[in-house]
């Protein structure tokens, strides 16, 4: 770098032009995109996450079978919440009626009404009736620890960017959908369901499902 002195004697470094700065700017950033790859994506990311937890509860397989209508949910498929992987396909036809619940950590009114989804799938039968989460906004290992507190045993999707609470024009959670066996939904309950008796009520009266 060229230096030149003052008249008082004293060495003056020129500072950078803003040529200078704008290039050193443009390197910065050039080699911040070669850190990155195609395949870092978000998803994988979650993956990742899920697979460093401890065995929770296996999501339902998919089915494959494209969902029928136009009132379905958006096709997503989901890391699930457990430590052995799997995914959590919705937005498919699940073959059964699926109930499924919107919840996260920050949700207050989710930490009474999460055990009545995990009644719920632990008192029905798999052939019958399909009940699975969706851990929306939220981070894997918080979510696993929330569960693990409350001792909930019902199979969740991560859905950290919250795609599906986005797609549905959501506003806070938690929220439920009640979708019937070819993938259209029934009917949406955004409010809290406060007792497992209105659980089954809204379950029966929606996917004609008696338990």
């Amino acid at each position: 770098m060229n230096r030149f002195r003052d008249r008082a004697g004293a060495v003056v470094v020129p500072r950078p032009t803003k040529v200078v700065i704008v290039a050193m700017l443009v390197a910065v950033l050039a080699l911040a995109g070669c850190g990155s790859t195609g395949g870092d994506t978000a998803a994988g990311r979650s993956t990742q996450q899920t697979q460093a937890l401890p065995d929770l509860t296996d999501c339902p397989g998919s089915t494959g079978q494209p969902a029928a209508g136009e009132q379905g949910l958006p096709e997503l498929s989901l890391p699930c919440l457990d430590g052995g992987g799997g995914m959590l396909t919705i937005g498919e036809a699940p073959g059964v009626p699926l109930v499924l619940n919107l919840w996260a950590t920050w949700c207050t009114s989710c930490r009474d009404e999460l055990p009545l989804f995990s009644q719920l799938y632990t008192s029905s039968d798999r052939g019958q009736l399909l009940v699975a989460g969706v851990v929306t906004r939220d981070g894997a290992g918080l979510a696993a620890e929330f569960v693990m507190d409350l001792d909930i045993a019902l199979p969740s999707g991560l859905d950290e960017n919250g795609d599906l609470y986005l797609d549905q024009g959501m506003r806070g959670l938690p929220g439920t959908f009640f979708v019937r066996a070819d993938g259209s939904v029934a009917h949406a309950e955004l409010a809290p369901i406060t007792s497992y008796d209105d659980l089954l009520v809204l379950v029966r009266e929606h996917l004609g499902v008696n338990l």
